[in-house]
């Protein structure tokens, strides 16, 4: 799977039910020695009503911690609440 195809994706904590904006609001840490993904930082988000906003916080998500990539969202399970 490319990037450009999931970048439009929703990523939702599996254990808050919390929705962190889509991929490509998020930044990827890579390993120098392989390239592969090590962790997602995505941002805090807070809602009010039916806005959402970036509260400024970024919570890092290893890649292991993601549970599915599905159709429209990125599943993930936060062990400490971002």
């Amino acid at each position: 799977m490319r990037l450009s195809e999931i970048g439009n994706k929703e990523i939702v904590d599996l254990s808050t039910g919390c929705s962190h904006g889509q991929l490509w609001d998020a930044e990827m840490i890579f390993d120098k020695k392989t390239g592969k993904i090590k962790s997602v930082l995505v941002p805090s988000m807070e809602s009010t009503g039916i806005f959402r906003k970036s509260i400024g916080d970024m919570c890092e998500l290893p890649w292991s911690s993601i549970v599915i990539i599905g159709e429209d969202m990125i599943i993930f399970q936060s062990s400490p609440p971002c």
